[in-house]
């Protein structure tokens, strides 16, 4: 076990990143990222069981943020700080490998490429909790994104912290040298203000073009947040469900929404968050034009309406949907579906390659938690929605806004606005509402599109294209017994990538190829060195 100040640093390392990452508890703390990474940095060149202390750290940042999981499943949350922290490890296994001098520069590819494979790792992907999203109310900055995307900015926040340690030790030690040290932590900074800068200009070419004020009249959109909690329906008997949702449906979703339509004028678009309405649309229905919800239950209105349902496929399986409804017919005018389930929550992971008797224990466990298995099936990439006027917007249902391929698949097929439809109640008001939020603030940034987020009891904001937040509704204690109206318009985005979006996609997978390849590197020389010893002391 790690002794003496290698654990002390460990904890308080993760800590402090644990601190920074949002919710931010007071102003200027999501500054602290830098220090902390500052400390992790000198776990992994310190000569005090690195590899281990870096795991603690880990784990230490894992179990902050990731607290508010344990309300679904305790096992479950203690498998992603259990796993989350090997993420750390390699990453400081990367700087081991790598020469002295190069340190700094390793650990800023090694934090970018451990975050990313965290995000995208197949069945367990967990993109919560990065050093960027730290950073998501400062704008100017997270305008980096544009360019490189979340790694990026990760590794500039890394080399940061790496330089800032030099400059420390240089203080305490006298090594490195002052002026060498100085130099490279305001060379770092440095760079980071020319990769938002950079990410300024990348926006900014992405801007719409000059055009007739007609054919850029702002969006109004009017977001519904009911307030309720599946908890509500479960302490009630089975036979008394049927009549709690049709009271909860009427009093927190149709009423609320019948004021915006009567207004004048009414808003372009009406969203109900993920998971808003218990009905189960057939795919094929739906593609044939055959589909109905709502016929009638709300007024004519130059609008549509925007609902979270979950769509049947022709084996029966379920995928949580966006539906888009004419008013007052309820015709289905289209449908996008969710390409990125959650695990644990909509899909069971690892299933085929866990032992019979833990993949028995998994499922014994998730059905006593969830009441049933989860068994969806991830939808494909469809064309952009329609505003009655025309305007071309983007669904993404809950977990597709923690991820980039989403949201860019919809700008590149001309969406110039996205929407977010969540169901976030499970978390029951933890700090993983903020962290959402500042995804979807990456995705603003990223694709230079404004963004409305709908949510059941979370937070429910819209994001203008430059990553501004314009307005929001405050985390409010749920169940509520009434429904909040989030009503904005917003300027449309361009309707198309900005330049250099082959970079944001090369990034991480570069990232994490090189973070394997200095591990790898780092184990064969340990792998060596132990032989040397070996046959130095059989000689002996």
């Amino acid at each position: 076990m790690t002794s003496g100040p290698g654990l002390v640093a460990a904890l308080l390392g993760g800590l402090l990143l644990g601190l920074a990452t949002p919710p931010a508890p007071l102003p200027l703390t999501e500054w602290l990222v830098v220090p902390a990474l500052a400390v992790w940095f000198a776990l992994a060149t310190g000569g005090r069981r690195p590899l281990l202390s870096s795991y603690l750290y880990g784990c230490v940042h894992m179990a902050w943020f990731s607290w508010s999981v344990r309300h679904v499943l305790l096992p479950a949350y203690l498998a992603i700080v259990l796993v989350g922290g090997l993420y750390y490890l390699l990453a400081t296994a990367c700087v081991r490998g790598a020469p002295r001098r190069w340190a700094p520069l390793s650990f800023a590819v090694a934090v970018a490429g451990s975050f990313w494979l965290r995000a995208m790792m197949p069945e367990i992907h967990y993109p919560h909790g990065q050093p960027c999203h730290c950073l998501y109310e400062w704008p100017a900055l997270m305008r980096t994104v544009a360019v490189g995307g979340e790694p990026l900015l990760n590794a500039l926040l890394a080399l940061c912290g790496a330089t800032a340690h030099g400059v420390w030790s240089s203080w305490r030690v006298a090594v490195p040298a002052w002026r060498v040290a100085t130099r490279v932590c305001v060379a770092s900074w440095l760079l980071l203000g020319c990769a938002a800068a950079a990410g300024f200009v990348v926006s900014a070419l992405a801007a719409r073009p000059s055009l007739p004020a007609e054919d850029v009249e702002p969006i109004r959109v009017t977001a519904i947040e009911p307030g309720y909690h599946p908890d509500e329906m479960f302490a009630l008997p089975r036979q008394a469900w049927g009549r709690w949702y049709e009271q909860t449906l009427r009093e927190r979703l149709l009423a609320p929404t019948r004021a915006p339509l009567a207004a004048s004028p009414p808003p372009d678009l009406v969203l109900w968050p993920e998971s808003s309405l218990a009905d189960r649309l057939s795919v094929a229905a739906m593609d044939a034009g055959d589909a109905q919800l709502l016929a009638g239950r709300l007024p004519a209105a130059d609008a549509r309406l925007l609902v979270g349902a979950t769509a049947l496929a022709a084996d029966q399986r379920s995928t949580p949907a966006a539906v888009l409804l004419d008013l007052p017919s309820g015709d289905v005018v289209g449908y996008q579906l969710k390409q990125q389930l959650v695990p644990g929550g909509e899909f069971l992971p690892l299933l085929g390659v866990l032992p019979d008797g833990l993949t028995a224990s998994l499922r014994d466990a998730f059905q006593a938690a969830l009441g049933s298995l989860p068994d969806c099936a991830p939808g494909g990439v469809r064309p952009p929605l329609r505003t009655a006027a025309g305007v071309s917007f983007g669904a993404l249902l809950c977990y597709d806004n923690a991820f980039p391929g989403p949201a860019a698949a919809q700008v590149a097929q001309g969406a110039e606005l996205l929407v977010v439809l969540s169901n976030e109640a499970w978390y029951r008001g933890g700090a993983e509402l903020d962290q959402l939020v500042a995804m979807t603030v990456v995705r603003a940034c990223e694709n230079a599109v404004p963004i409305v987020r709908c949510t059941q009891d979370g937070r429910s904001v819209a994001v203008r294209a430059s990553g501004e937040l314009a307005s929001g509704l405050a985390v409010a204690p749920a169940p509520r017994s009434e429904s909040r109206n989030l009503q904005v318009s917003l300027d449309r985005g361009a309707g198309k990538l900005p330049p250099l979006a082959w970079l944001r996609q090369l990034c991480g997978p570069l990232s994490a190829f090189l973070t394997a390849l200095g591990a790898a590197h780092a184990a064969l020389w340990r792998v060596r060195l132990r032989t040397t010893r070996t046959a130095s002391a059989a000689r002996s």
